[in-house]
């Protein structure tokens, strides 16, 4: 499966756009095969109560989706907990509590646990913008739980990888590190929950498919491919991400003050979008 997580449009006063929103979703949604509302890249953070759930009733996804739920504490996570679970969300995409990471101790698997209890959820663990670790043993223990579907690791450590297949049968990995998504698969990941898949599903498809059908040196030319592309959007992030998006005329808007509109990596990315752009890979 191929999901992007999609921005979350802002005007150039940081107000929330949600027609826009509605309108990158559809023009997305046809590509893929479901969406992921409200993660890193969808500025989940950025969001007041209110406003994730005007945006949440902007959308009317198709296709399965998932929901970022990046709260510290369950009280905080309860109504947005109720929102995805009326939208009709497939399942949360939970980051760990972080900012007394040191103190939660066995409070993480309650956390997770008490999440779960409500309705399906997968683990996100994204060390670069959370700056805490979701350690093993834990992942391993929070798998023991029927609604715990599976985790989306964006970390590109192939080793938890290597971990999750070895150790953990019937759990659902996604990636989300797009420089190394044909090593994931090659770890048994399902798919990708990828920022690149916004600018290029068709070539991420393409990639898994042709891993999927035992044609390994085509994937491994997809993946040769379209690596600046993922490890430009990497170090970029939502800036360069919707700046790209503006660029080829589609409605992502801003990122939230105090974030830049324009990425520093513009230079860098402009070359490679529109030579993948030239190749029919982009959008």
């Amino acid at each position: 499966m191929i999901l992007p997580p999609i921005p979350t449009p802002f005007d150039r006063e940081g107000r929330l756009d949600a027609e826009a929103f509605r309108e990158l979703a559809e023009a997305l949604e046809p590509l893929v095969d479901g969406l992921l509302i409200y993660g890193s890249n969808g500025e989940g953070v950025h969001l007041t109560p209110e406003e994730r759930a005007q945006g949440l009733r902007a959308l009317s996804p198709k296709k399965p989706f998932l929901v970022g739920l990046m709260e510290e504490t369950l009280p905080q996570a309860e109504r947005a907990l109720l929102e995805a679970k009326e939208a009709g969300a497939m399942a949360l995409l939970a980051t760990p509590p972080r900012y007394y990471h040191g103190s939660l101790g066995e409070g993480l698997l309650t956390y997770y646990q008490a999440l779960a209890d409500r309705m399906p959820v997968f683990l996100y663990h994204v060390p670069q913008n959370t700056k805490v670790d979701l350690p093993l043993p834990a992942v391993e223990a929070l798998a023991a739980h029927p609604q715990v579907l599976g985790i989306k690791d964006s970390s590109g450590d192939l080793t938890r990888l290597a971990f999750y297949q070895a150790h953990l049968k019937d759990f659902r990995v996604f990636t989300g590190h797009a420089p190394t998504f044909l090593g994931a698969l090659a770890l048994g990941a399902e798919g990708g929950i990828l920022a690149a898949a916004n600018l290029a599903p068709r070539a991420y498809r393409a990639l898994l498919e042709a891993f999927r059908g035992g044609r390994l040196e085509e994937a491994q030319a997809l993946q040769r491919r379209l690596f600046p592309l993922g490890d430009l959007l990497a170090k970029g992030g939502v800036p360069l991400l919707k700046q790209a998006l503006r660029h080829l005329g589609l409605p992502a808007g801003y990122p939230r003050p105090p974030y830049p509109e324009e990425s520093p990596f513009w230079p860098a990315f402009l070359p490679e979008l529109e030579s993948l752009k030239e190749e029919g890979w982009i959008l």
